[in-house]
This record gives structure tokens, sequence and C-alpha cells, in this order.
């Protein structure tokens, strides 16, 4: 099956896939516009089927209809997000043997495909022979494999289990606040899926964002802590009367946060856990205001365990190791190659990396993470990624990079340093090199000189 056919053989072609800079576009639109580049995609000498085909660009319809281009065509559509420095694209590019690049431009036409040419995938066969449909490029739990592989089968899967608490339908309207490159599969692909209508503002700005949503009739909002926050800042505030669904995800919002911003829109957000290996096994759909902190019962189709140190099942109020089993969990990671049946044990469970507890009445909390991922305002990343740049600067013996609550953007990211002696070292130094070689959003927002990096037993940092 391909995802992108199912959508529009379900869609109305007459209602309203997209509004862009207040133009509506219908789904008979971009079934015609994704269609016709698809053909020509297809037509390009170096594509194959599920070739893995890299897309840049910004937010936008253009970047949208490229991207159900991909995936119609049979490629494998892998994002890469505008804000990624040269080193880190290629990186990407080596690490995932992509085949090509498209670059999304203003418009559909003169669309430019760069092919690539890497050494032989060790992969490919095994690769190919699932139908894959969408690569996210992440470090995963494992903490050294590349590459998330979803095929479309499991991205159908993911999308019907994520709707049983977003139940998302046709007369829904989505004010779109994250990233296309960083959000897609239980996001995009889910609305449409559901023949809904996806709103792009006209900037980010938190005016433009109210007026948008205000406008355009709005009913959901599915953003990351640091949206709720600007959006309930200041006094001056409309009414947003069409507001049924907030949901917060990417990090845990504050409750004063959520209170806030249901005094004035009348909707406490919904705390959902977001994983990139899983989808959205977790939505606080139905005690977002008695208990904010939740993310909820497991949905429908996922089945969920906390296990303690020795591998048993814990009571209610103890914390211990999160495991999921869903039919939407990856379908492999890529570099180095693991197939589901490798990353799943006992029966096909997931181990998340998050540490979590539950309540008497089974609603879920997570705690801690066993893994070092750093959200930063619904952006994600690895700290290993920025201590590998900053250990090569010649005045530094050690690095730990560590994740610190912010009362907007959820999280920062703080460099704990210890020098070298063999150069100088300043702060101006290390963020330059940061700002050379990894994203904005990965640079340390804070640089802290101490005498010592904080290890285990075994000589590994220490993360919690």
């Amino acid at each position: 099956m391909n995802i992108v056919e199912e959508i529009f053989k379900n869609a109305d072609p007459k209602s309203v896939a997209v509004i862009e800079r207040d133009i509506s576009y219908t789904y008979e639109s971009l079934d015609q516009s994704s269609k016709s580049l698809s053909s020509w995609l297809k037509d390009r000498q170096f594509f194959f089927p599920s070739a893995r085909i890299g897309l840049t660009g910004s937010d936008s319809l253009s970047y949208l209809i490229f991207s159900l281009a991909i995936l119609r065509a049979g490629g494998c559509f892998v994002p890469i997000a505008p804000e990624l420095s040269r080193s880190e694209v290629e990186e990407l590019s080596r690490t995932l043997h992509l085949d090509g690049i498209l670059e999304a431009p203003a418009g559909i036409e003169n669309p430019e495909f760069v092919p690539l040419f890497h050494s032989t995938c060790p992969w490919q066969e095994h690769y190919a022979s699932l139908n894959p449909a969408l690569i996210r490029f992440s470090s995963g739990t494992t903490g050294n494999a590349k590459g998330i592989l979803l095929s479309h089968e499991t991205l159908r899967d993911r999308i019907i289990t994520a709707n049983s608490g977003l139940s998302i339908g046709s007369t829904d309207r989505i004010l779109w606040v994250l990233s296309m490159a960083h959000h897609y599969a239980v996001s995009i692909l889910l609305y449409l899926y559901h023949g809904a209508t996806i709103i792009l503002p006209k900037s980010n700005r938190t005016d433009a964002l109210v007026a948008a949503a205000i406008d355009h009739r709005a009913t959901v909002l599915y953003g990351a802590p640091f949206h709720y926050v600007t959006l309930s800042a200041g006094e001056n505030h409309s009414e947003w009367p069409t507001l049924r669904l907030a949901v917060s995800t990417t990090a845990g919002i504050l409750p004063s946060t959520s209170e806030s911003f249901a005094l004035i829109y009348g909707v406490h957000p919904s705390q959902a856990l977001g994983i990139m290996e899983v989808g959205l096994p977790f939505i606080n759909h139905d005690a977002a205001s008695e208990k904010p902190a939740s993310i909820g019962k497991p949905q429908y189709g996922v089945e969920a365990r906390i296990l303690d140190s020795e591998g048993n099942l814990v009571q209610p109020g103890k914390e211990g190791r999160l495991e999921l089993r869903s039919q939407g969990i990856l379908d492999a990671y890529l570099s180095p190659w693991r197939p589901r049946n490798t990353v799943t044990r006992d029966g096909g469970w997931f181990e998340t990396g998050d540490i979590a507890c539950r309540d008497q009445e089974g609603y879920y909390y997570l705690k801690g993470r066993t893994k070092t991922v750093i959200s930063v305002g619904g952006m994600k990343f690895f700290p290993e990624e920025v201590e590998d740049v900053l250990i090569t600067h010649p005045g530094i013996s050690e690095a730990r990079v560590v994740a610190r609550e912010h009362p907007t953007f959820g999280s920062f990211s703080e460099a704990e340093i210890v020098v070298s002696g063999k150069a100088p070292v300043s702060d101006s130094e290390l963020l330059k090199l940061c700002k050379n070689q990894l994203a904005r959003y990965k640079i340390p927002a804070r640089i802290v000189f101490v005498e010592k990096i904080p290890r285990t037993a075994s000589g590994k940092i220490q993360r919690q």
C-alpha cells in the first residue's frame, strides 16, 4: 500500500486541505500537484523505487506537496531540517546513503533534484523489502544507531493509533506551529488521512498565530510547551471560540502554563508523549484539567508496562522503566542496521528510555529519562552530538551537555567544560565552534567551567 494514495482515495476532493497566507487549497489541487511532481520525479535518471530522497525547504504548502510526491512516487522521504549545518547534512547524507536531495522552492515550478553517489549500501535489500516510506535521522534509544525507518504500513498503524485519542475529523482545522521536518507522521499525515484542514500562519509571531486561528476557525492546536507559554503571555488576548483540543508534546508542560492557557482560551492542554520509534502512545485527553502533569493512559492498541531494575512489574506509585508494545513501532534502525525484531524483545516490547510511574487510576507520569535526548522548543537532539564538537577544541579535556528546565522553551542545554591547559579557551570560542558545525537549537545556551565531569563506575558520563 501507499499512504498518499490512501489519503486521496478517502478525501473529499472539494474539501480544503491547506490554508496558506489566507489562500485555500483543496484536496483535489493537492492531489493533482503531488501526482504531477511524482511523475516528474520518477522520470529522473537516478530515481528508483525505495530511493532515499532528502527534502530541504521551509514549512510551506510547497514542502508538503514535495513530501507527498516523494512518497507517492515510491521513494522514501527523508526530512532535512533547514537549520542543520552543512557538515550535519553531509553526515546525514553519508550515513543514510541518500540517493538524492530535492530542494523545495517557494512554488512547485522548476524543482531541483540533486543525485548523490555513495558507497554500496549494506542493508539495501532488506530495507527495500519493507516498503520504506519515511526516515527520521536520529541517534535513537540505542545511543549509536542512526536513522529510524518507517514503512507505509507502519505509518498507517501510527495514524490510526494516534487518532484514537486526538479524534481528528474532516471538520477539524489545525493551526500549524511546529516544524514539518521534525513533526510529520502523526501530525501532517494524520491530519490529511482524516480529511482535516491544515492552517499555515503567515509567521510564528503570537499575534499572527492568534489571528490565523480566529480568522480560519482553528479547532486544534498541537504544539510544544513553548507555544502555550507565548500564547498565554501579555495582556491583549482574543477569544478563540472554535478551539476544542490543545495538545502539548516534546516536553513536559508546567501545570501553571496549562492553567494560564485554559483561563484565556477555555481549553486545558492535553499532555502527550511522542516517541520517534513508537509514535504517539499516550495523550491525556480525558483528565487534562484534573491531572495536568500526566501523559494520560495508553492509547487504543498500545500496551504499556513499567519494570524495575530486575525486570519485574512495579506497583502503582512506584517508578520504573517504561516499555511499550504496539503496531506502530519502527521497522528498523538503519546505521547500524537493526530490524524491528532485534530492537524489541519479549514478544515485541520496546524500551523507551523513560522513567515513569502510574497512579491507582491508571494514568501515567514521566519522572525522568534513561536516555539522553534534549528537547528545545519542540526540536530534539542528543548531547553527545554537541560534546563531540566541543572536545575538538585543544583547550578542552572533557565536556558534558545537560538539559536544564526553562519556563518558556521547556528546557535549554548547558555545557560543562573541563579545561586541559594545553590552549586558552573562552565562551565565545566554544560558541563559535558550535555555530560552525551545529544547528542553532543545539548550541549550548550556557557554558560552565568545572573541575571534573561526574562519571559512573564504568567511566561513562553520568546523565541523571
